[in-house]
């Protein structure tokens, strides 16, 4: 009796690879890293404004903070959002195999 994973040993999805593609992986990689910077962006932002309130309360600079810290952010997201949209939905050209 055939092992239930198949003949190969290995479980294979649809498309027949045993892995995910590159871009895909690259995709997952990069929602990682800009989940991370939001919470990351986040707490550091409550931290300076309980700082802000705590230390100096006659004077509002944690704004500044969060102006620079969201240029960066949203920096990061237009740089995730280019590389999501130009690998998804990408054809492949007849004859050349599927990138690893």
């Amino acid at each position: 009796m055939a092992p239930a994973d198949g003949i190969r040993g290995k479980r294979e999805g649809v498309t027949g690879r045993t892995r995910p593609a590159k871009g895909f992986a690259t995709r997952e990689r990069h929602r990682i890293a800009l989940t991370a910077h939001a919470f990351v962006m986040i707490a550091g932002l409550l931290a300076c404004a309980v700082a802000n309130r705590m230390l100096t309360p006659d004077r509002f600079w944690v704004q500044w903070i969060a102006l620079a810290w969201g240029a960066a952010f949203g920096f990061h997201l237009w740089v995730f959002s280019r590389g999501t949209l130009a690998t998804m939905g990408r054809r492949q050209r007849p004859g050349r195999p599927p990138s690893d």
